[in-house]
């Protein structure tokens, strides 16, 4: 009986609502309140509720904004004893007053820190060492970050703006020094200037000589006041540089900082009210947020004061702000049409037809009637000036002439030639875009690769700073030595120049890209990428030949038929058939004017204009001969047939001339036929291998991305070496690259296969692709 009233009591409990204990949040605020400000607030209030769980039923309790002096923070802490179960600070003021109180009842997380060791607020060993006190200290490095600046400007002097509440809690003696301490280690002039609401004063007092701002974390001003002071210094072309990434979107030219900091920080403080809630010891909690660091530079803002930026910060940094600069984009299809309508070498090839057309014309020319006229002016000496013989001294004779070439092998012959010529002139043609359609293909895949492997040298970048963090954590720790972070400091190095030359590289493919379509993209200009559901993907591993490659006699099958098709439908393999019906045309020629004569008929016809001088008039010595009138018009008539006896055996000669070019066109034949084959049947094979590259090079790369993570994690709580780490991300590096470089190598692939055989399938009419489809169809229907 008392066992079955356990069990009841145990359900009874167990069905029981649990009531979630109320956990009420206060907030100290140096800053008025505003909307901006209350959407903050929110979010962390979420965030706290979120990390802590049903357990708690957080709720935001008692507010105080503006917040100006010691006495104001510390009497709207007392005022909060017994209603909130946490205290949130944000600003500096309110921060350091509270970090004065000595008893702290109700726990305290302090946002808004610049500097605790400036600013004399308790910092032990990386914690607060202060009963119920800590903070959030997002860690900015200004002399690095400085130096950062330096390599986008070499400025001279440098003011550092600095919330003026900020300001009042600094010691100002160690701020000078450290202000003295980096004017020296930077060579410049570095000044303090603290920014209120008034930024026509702040402005004033710049130094004439000002040529560069760097903007430290501004909580006290309103967004439209940032945004004045940001266009103010923009339109004085001064360079500015910020510690939030947050003012970038201003139009700030530089931070290197993390753009989702505030994200971070809030997290954090979500963490460390979750360990309040459950009892933990708040003097004893980290205040530092180290977060990622990377260099961003808006780009936009540099175009608009003028301010060139140098190659290695343009390659390393990430660029935002770049809306003045959009490019163009363009795609595989339009790159191929404009190299059609633009490439230089295709069109000098168009002119070579259009060369070979008038070659025809003129060989034709030779078997049409010719007619010549003629005006001649003559004068003869007088003593052979004679009217009988119809000779005057001075004559103006016209002529004209007619000749028709009625059979002629030489002529015949260079009509057939020059047609044969012709056709092998276009199959040229068609082989040399052919090329350089092949030529622009691989230089756009080029491009597309480098631009892959830039991004993924920045995240290998990426990787190693976050890695070089880790070290410096380790270090700071005493888990490791300098030895690491020397290491990391050389593979950042490393990094930083694998970016560069991924850049350079970038910019190198792009131009022999432009180069082939004749320069006629914008210097600044995009493609788009390929992937595994893009139409050109699909176009080329869904055809009716990648069904049937499935076992190694279908892959010979396939080989044998395209083997078959680039002998027949290869341009160059057309073009060198022509050259051989020429070769063979130009034998018969030599063979047949052996025995074959030419046959041409003429007429001639002249009319003498005007006699002058001796003999232009009949005379008695002519008339004795019997000569009753001059005979102005004259003509003839006849057929000619030409025979050659002998012309130095030349003929024979001409002959041997033409069976060595038949020989040598056999073998340029077999040549290549053979090289067709080879590059067909090894086409087959890479294009087979780079297919099944695709899964297993992305299946690599997800393992050796996992596997790196797990190492960074291991390395962080010091279970394996640098070594380790380094071999892990080097791995995935490399598997990476080869996961996203193998689409553009089985397109690279495909693409070589069809210019081996003879076409492009993303070029080639519907029509003829159904012909294709239908010869392989009906080629395997032969093979079974």
């Amino acid at each position: 009986m008392k066992f079955i009233i356990s069990i009841c009591f145990v359900l009874l409990v167990s069905i029981t609502p649990v009531w979630a204990q109320p956990f009420k949040i206060g907030v100290i605020s140096d800053f008025d309140k505003s909307p901006n400000l209350e959407a903050i607030i929110n979010q962390m209030i979420q965030e706290i509720d979120q990390t802590t769980g049903a357990s708690r039923e957080v709720s935001l309790g008692s507010t105080s904004f503006g917040i100006v002096d010691i006495e104001s923070a510390q009497r709207s802490y007392d005022q909060l004893d017994g209603q909130v179960d946490l205290v949130i600070v944000l600003g500096s003021i309110s921060a350091k007053s509270l970090s004065l109180m000595n008893d702290l009842p109700i726990p305290v997380i302090a946002l808004g820190i610049v500097d605790p060791k400036l600013q004399e607020i308790p910092y032990v060993n990386g914690t607060s060492g202060k009963r119920n006190f800590t903070y959030i200290w997002s860690t900015r490095n200004l002399e690095k970050e400085l130096e950062v600046f330096h390599q986008i400007h070499d400025f001279n002097r440098v003011v550092v703006l600095v919330d003026e509440k900020a300001v009042s809690t600094i010691n100002e003696q160690k701020a000078r020094n450290l202000i003295d301490s980096l004017s020296k280690k930077l060579n410049t002039r570095l000044s303090i200037i603290p920014v209120g609401t008034d930024i026509a004063q702040t402005l004033s007092q710049l130094p004439a000589a000002t040529d560069a701002v760097y903007f430290t974390v501004l909580l006290s001003q309103t967004e439209s006041e940032i945004q004045l002071l940001i266009n103010q210094l923009n339109e004085r072309k001064i360079p500015t540089f910020s510690g939030n990434a947050r003012l970038l979107d201003y139009g700030v030219l530089g931070s290197m900082a993390n753009e989702n900091d505030l994200q971070q920080v809030i997290r954090k403080l979500a963490i460390m009210a979750d360990g309040i809630a459950s009892g933990s010891d708040l003097s004893s909690l980290p205040v530092t947020l180290d977060t990622e660091e990377n260099l961003y530079v808006n780009i936009g803002t540099a175009r608009k004061i003028q301010l060139p930026i140098p190659f290695e910060v343009l390659f390393t940094a990430t660029i935002i702000g770049d809306k003045e600069g959009a490019v163009t984009s363009y795609s595989f299809e339009e790159i191929a049409e404009k190299s059609l309508a633009s490439n230089l070498s295709i069109q000098i090839s168009y002119q070579d037809i259009a060369r070979s057309n008038v070659r025809v014309k003129s060989a034709r020319s030779n078997v049409l009637p010719s007619i010549e006229s003629g005006l001649t002016a003559s004068q003869i000496n007088e003593e052979r000036a004679n009217a009988a013989f119809n000779a005057p001294e001075q004559s103006l004779t016209a002529g004209l002439t007619f000749t028709q070439l009625i059979y002629s092998e030489k002529a015949i012959a260079a009509i057939k030639i020059a047609k044969y010529l012709e056709k092998a002139q276009a199959y040229n043609t068609e082989a040399d875009v052919l090329s350089v359609l092949f030529d622009t293909y691989t230089a756009y895949l080029n491009v597309l690769s480098a631009k892959t492997n830039v991004l993924i040298q920045r995240e290998n970048l990426s990787n190693t700073r976050k890695n070089k963090e880790l070290a410096t954590i380790r270090v700071n720790l005493g888990s490791s030595n300098n030895t690491d972070l020397y290491r990391w400091e050389s593979e950042l190095a490393f990094a930083n120049q694998s970016v560069i030359e991924a850049q350079t590289t970038l910019l190198a493919a792009k131009l022999q890209l432009n180069t082939l379509v004749a320069n006629s993209l914008e210097p600044e200009y995009d493609i788009e990428d390929i992937s595994l559901n893009g139409d050109l993907y699909k176009a080329l591993s869904q055809g009716p030949l990648a069904d049937v490659a499935k076992t190694p006699e279908s892959l010979r099958v396939i080989s044998d038929f395209l083997v078959m098709e680039s002998q027949q439908q290869n341009p160059n393999k057309k073009a060198l058939v022509e050259n051989v019906n020429a070769a063979n045309r130009q034998l018969t020629q030599n063979k047949r004017i052996l025995y074959i004569p030419t046959v041409a008929i003429q007429a001639q016809t002249s009319q003498i204009l005007g006699r002058s001088g001796v003999g232009s008039t009949l005379d008695a010595s002519a008339m004795a001969l019997g000569v009753t009138e001059l005979q102005d018009n004259s003509w003839f008539a006849g057929i000619s047939l030409t025979f050659p006896i002998f012309d130095g055996f030349g003929r024979k000669a001409a002959i041997q001339q033409s069976k060595i070019s038949l020989d040598q066109l056999g073998y340029s034949q077999t040549l290549l036929d053979q090289s067709l084959e080879l590059g067909v049947r090894a086409g087959v094979l890479h294009v087979l291998s780079t297919s099944t590259n695709i899964r297993f090079s992305q299946s690599a790369s997800e393992s050796a991305h996992k596997n790196f993570e797990l190492v960074q994690e291991n390395y962080k709580q010091g279970q394996v070496t640098i070594t380790q780490l380094i071999d892990a991300q080097q791995t995935a590096l490399q598997a990476e690259l080869a996961a996203a470089f193998s689409i553009y190598e089985y397109i690279q692939a495909h693409l070589q296969l069809e210019f081996n055989v003879g076409s492009f399938i993303t070029l080639t009419p519907e029509d003829q692709v159904q012909d294709f489809n239908n010869r392989f169809q009906q080629y395997l229907i032969n093979q079974n």
